[in-house]
């Protein structure tokens, strides 16, 4: 058990990921990217972990997610996560502040390369760095998307 648990960790630590999904929108006033990696690593049938980064880039802050979640396969299109996540805020100065949070989610697997999942977000520490974050100052949040896997 040793030797799956330090894999997992050294290959989400140097971020070697098998997919990626990548947005970018730029005008003249205002910059955002967006970008997200995640890789999972199969422990048995019904059980996977899956690391992921998560990165959003504004004009005046950005925010870096890592959840590190563990999935249960309830059917073969359906699977849920649970597990910590750790954000990371940088404002202008580069300054980060971190936060830790909680995620419960579901995933569906649409067609072998899309997914999509519906996480809900718990966070655990004081007041959130930035009020302009999609979160508005709320401990808890709500996302939905999809990935593409390849």
């Amino acid at each position: 058990m040793k030797t799956p648990l330090i894999l997992i960790v050294v290959l989400y630590s140097i971020n070697l990921f098998a997919q990626s999904e990548e947005e970018k929108v730029r005008s003249e006033d205002f910059k955002i990217e967006k970008s997200s990696y995640f890789n999972e690593y199969r422990i048995n049938d019904d059980w996977t972990f899956k690391g992921e980064r998560e990165t959003r880039l504004e004009t005046d802050y950005s925010v870096y997610e890592f959840p590190l979640l563990l999935k249960y396969n309830i059917s073969d299109k359906l699977s849920f996560l649970v597990g910590p996540k750790i954000n990371v805020y940088n404002d202008i100065n580069g300054a980060g502040i971190p936060t830790a949070s909680g995620v419960l989610g579901v995933q569906y697997d649409a067609t072998e390369n899309l997914l999509i999942e519906a996480k809900f977000n718990q966070r655990f520490t004081g007041e959130i760095p930035m009020e302009k974050d999609y979160t508005f100052g709320s401990k808890q949040s709500f996302t939905l998307g999809s990935k593409l896997r390849f």
